[in-house]
Protein backbone atom coordinates (compact mmCIF):
# COMPACT_ATOMS: atom_id res chain seq x y z
CA UNK A 1 0.00 0.00 0.00
CA UNK A 2 3.24 2.37 0.05
CA UNK A 3 3.62 3.52 -3.30
CA UNK A 4 8.08 3.51 -3.62
CA UNK A 5 7.34 6.95 -5.74
CA UNK A 6 7.11 10.92 -5.38
CA UNK A 7 3.22 12.25 -4.73
CA UNK A 8 3.48 14.16 -8.38
CA UNK A 9 3.49 10.26 -9.72
CA UNK A 10 1.08 9.06 -7.29
CA UNK A 11 3.67 8.01 -4.49
CA UNK A 12 4.28 8.21 -1.06
CA UNK A 13 7.27 10.34 -0.69
CA UNK A 14 7.90 13.96 -0.70
CA UNK A 15 11.37 15.89 -1.09
CA UNK A 16 11.66 17.91 2.12
CA UNK A 17 9.39 20.88 2.69
CA UNK A 18 9.66 23.67 5.13
CA UNK A 19 7.20 22.67 7.54
CA UNK A 20 5.82 26.00 10.09
CA UNK A 21 7.15 25.10 13.27
CA UNK A 22 3.27 26.29 14.26
CA UNK A 23 1.73 22.65 12.67
CA UNK A 24 0.72 20.13 15.30
CA UNK A 25 3.80 17.99 15.54
CA UNK A 26 3.80 14.49 17.51
CA UNK A 27 5.93 12.12 17.95
CA UNK A 28 5.76 8.20 18.15
CA UNK A 29 8.97 6.19 20.04
CA UNK A 30 9.54 2.30 20.01
CA UNK A 31 11.69 1.55 23.07
CA UNK A 32 14.89 -0.28 23.40
CA UNK A 33 18.43 -0.16 24.99
CA UNK A 34 19.58 -0.89 21.71
CA UNK A 35 17.42 -0.13 19.15
CA UNK A 36 15.18 2.95 20.51
CA UNK A 37 13.34 4.53 17.05
CA UNK A 38 11.73 8.16 17.09
CA UNK A 39 9.62 9.18 14.07
CA UNK A 40 8.12 12.60 13.88
CA UNK A 41 5.40 13.89 12.10
CA UNK A 42 3.84 17.52 11.43
CA UNK A 43 0.13 18.01 10.16
CA UNK A 44 -1.04 20.40 7.73
CA UNK A 45 -4.36 21.56 8.97
CA UNK A 46 -5.78 23.14 5.88
CA UNK A 47 -4.68 19.72 3.34
CA UNK A 48 -5.07 17.18 6.99
CA UNK A 49 -2.31 15.81 5.09
CA UNK A 50 0.55 14.50 7.74
CA UNK A 51 4.52 14.70 6.75
CA UNK A 52 6.65 12.35 8.82
CA UNK A 53 9.88 14.41 8.46
CA UNK A 54 12.59 12.28 10.84
CA UNK A 55 13.22 8.80 11.26
CA UNK A 56 15.95 8.23 13.68
CA UNK A 57 17.60 5.17 15.39
CA UNK A 58 19.64 5.17 18.22
CA UNK A 59 21.26 2.83 20.52
CA UNK A 60 23.70 3.18 23.47
CA UNK A 61 22.21 6.16 24.95
CA UNK A 62 20.74 6.61 28.17
CA UNK A 63 17.12 7.54 28.59
CA UNK A 64 17.86 10.79 30.40
CA UNK A 65 20.05 11.18 26.64
CA UNK A 66 17.49 10.29 24.85
CA UNK A 67 14.89 13.08 26.62
CA UNK A 68 17.16 15.60 26.40
CA UNK A 69 18.40 15.07 22.92
CA UNK A 70 14.64 15.15 21.80
CA UNK A 71 13.42 17.72 23.68
CA UNK A 72 16.40 20.10 21.84
CA UNK A 73 14.77 18.52 18.47
CA UNK A 74 11.60 19.99 19.50
CA UNK A 75 12.62 23.15 20.44
CA UNK A 76 10.27 26.25 19.28
CA UNK A 77 7.92 23.48 17.55
CA UNK A 78 4.12 22.78 18.44
CA UNK A 79 4.82 19.15 19.10
CA UNK A 80 1.60 18.18 21.30
CA UNK A 81 2.34 15.01 22.45
CA UNK A 82 4.37 11.85 21.89
CA UNK A 83 2.70 8.05 22.29
CA UNK A 84 4.71 5.08 21.95
CA UNK A 85 5.72 1.39 23.60
CA UNK A 86 3.89 -1.93 23.65
CA UNK A 87 0.87 -2.49 26.18
CA UNK A 88 3.66 -4.26 28.17
CA UNK A 89 6.39 -1.04 28.51
CA UNK A 90 5.36 0.41 31.63
CA UNK A 91 8.27 1.19 33.01
CA UNK A 92 10.13 2.74 30.02
CA UNK A 93 7.41 5.27 29.94
CA UNK A 94 7.59 5.95 33.72
CA UNK A 95 11.27 6.38 32.48
CA UNK A 96 10.53 8.59 29.91
CA UNK A 97 8.38 11.13 31.93
CA UNK A 98 10.93 11.21 35.21
CA UNK A 99 13.10 12.39 31.96
CA UNK A 100 10.86 15.12 31.40
CA UNK A 101 8.35 13.70 28.42
CA UNK A 102 5.27 11.94 28.79
CA UNK A 103 4.51 9.61 26.30
CA UNK A 104 1.29 7.91 26.09
CA UNK A 105 0.63 4.12 25.66
CA UNK A 106 -1.10 4.09 22.71
CA UNK A 107 -5.48 3.23 22.97
CA UNK A 108 -4.85 0.23 20.78
CA UNK A 109 -2.62 -2.60 21.34
CA UNK A 110 -3.02 -4.69 18.73
CA UNK A 111 -0.82 -4.88 16.00
CA UNK A 112 -2.60 -5.67 13.26
CA UNK A 113 -5.16 -2.69 13.83
CA UNK A 114 -2.52 -0.44 13.83
CA UNK A 115 -0.98 -1.47 10.36
CA UNK A 116 -4.78 -1.30 9.00
CA UNK A 117 -4.53 2.24 10.27
CA UNK A 118 -1.32 2.99 8.75
CA UNK A 119 -2.56 1.74 5.46
CA UNK A 120 -5.17 3.79 5.56
CA UNK A 121 -3.88 6.79 5.55
CA UNK A 122 -1.62 5.88 2.72
CA UNK A 123 -4.52 4.79 0.76
CA UNK A 124 -6.22 8.07 1.59
CA UNK A 125 -2.87 10.34 0.43
CA UNK A 126 -3.08 11.54 3.70
CA UNK A 127 0.64 10.20 4.96
CA UNK A 128 3.71 11.55 2.83
CA UNK A 129 7.44 10.62 3.95
CA UNK A 130 10.29 12.93 3.36
CA UNK A 131 12.44 11.36 1.06
CA UNK A 132 15.41 11.88 3.79
CA UNK A 133 14.20 9.22 5.67
CA UNK A 134 16.39 6.23 4.44
CA UNK A 135 16.11 4.15 7.30
CA UNK A 136 11.86 4.36 7.41
CA UNK A 137 11.80 3.86 3.37
CA UNK A 138 13.95 0.85 3.68
CA UNK A 139 11.59 -0.32 6.48
CA UNK A 140 8.45 0.24 4.10
CA UNK A 141 10.45 -1.85 1.63
CA UNK A 142 11.25 -4.76 3.52
CA UNK A 143 8.03 -5.29 5.71
CA UNK A 144 6.52 -8.63 4.59
CA UNK A 145 4.25 -11.27 5.86
CA UNK A 146 5.53 -15.04 6.40
CA UNK A 147 4.20 -17.19 4.20
CA UNK A 148 2.79 -20.45 4.88
CA UNK A 149 3.64 -24.35 3.33
CA UNK A 150 0.95 -23.37 0.76
CA UNK A 151 2.81 -20.19 -0.35
CA UNK A 152 -0.14 -18.31 1.37
CA UNK A 153 0.49 -15.02 3.56
CA UNK A 154 0.06 -15.66 7.22
CA UNK A 155 -0.44 -12.79 9.76
CA UNK A 156 3.31 -13.27 11.19
CA UNK A 157 5.22 -10.62 9.77
CA UNK A 158 8.70 -11.55 8.91
CA UNK A 159 11.97 -10.55 11.39
CA UNK A 160 9.30 -8.03 13.03
CA UNK A 161 11.79 -7.52 15.79
CA UNK A 162 13.75 -5.39 12.95
CA UNK A 163 11.31 -2.97 12.06
CA UNK A 164 11.48 -0.24 14.91
CA UNK A 165 10.89 2.79 12.87
CA UNK A 166 7.45 1.06 11.40
CA UNK A 167 6.82 0.31 15.04
CA UNK A 168 7.10 4.07 15.97
CA UNK A 169 5.15 4.97 13.59
CA UNK A 170 2.34 2.64 14.20
CA UNK A 171 2.48 4.05 17.67
CA UNK A 172 2.23 7.56 16.41
CA UNK A 173 -0.41 6.93 13.76
CA UNK A 174 -2.72 4.81 16.74
CA UNK A 175 -1.96 7.59 19.33
CA UNK A 176 -1.40 10.87 17.26
CA UNK A 177 -4.33 13.83 18.51
CA UNK A 178 -6.76 11.77 19.71
CA UNK A 179 -8.03 10.69 16.58
CA UNK A 180 -9.60 7.48 15.67
CA UNK A 181 -9.61 6.70 12.08
CA UNK A 182 -12.70 5.81 10.46
CA UNK A 183 -14.17 4.66 6.97
CA UNK A 184 -14.94 8.04 5.95
CA UNK A 185 -12.41 10.17 7.70
CA UNK A 186 -10.79 11.25 10.98
CA UNK A 187 -13.20 12.46 13.89
CA UNK A 188 -10.94 14.03 16.78
CA UNK A 189 -12.28 13.33 20.28
CA UNK A 190 -11.69 15.09 23.53
CA UNK A 191 -8.41 13.85 25.39
CA UNK A 192 -8.13 10.23 26.51
CA UNK A 193 -11.92 9.98 24.97
CA UNK A 194 -12.29 7.28 22.24
CA UNK A 195 -15.49 6.07 20.65
CA UNK A 196 -16.46 3.44 18.08
CA UNK A 197 -18.47 4.17 15.13
CA UNK A 198 -20.53 1.93 12.91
Amino acid sequence: DFVDAYREDGGHKVHPLVLPASWPRSVGVDFGAVNTAKVWWARDPEADVYYVYSASLEGGKTTVRLVNDSLEEAQGLNVLSWHGGAKAEVQQRRDWLAAGIPIKEPPISDVESGIDRVIELFKSHRLYIFDTCHGLLDELGTYSRELDANGQATEKIRNKETFHRLDALRYLVLGSAHSRLLPFGWITLPEDSYARVS
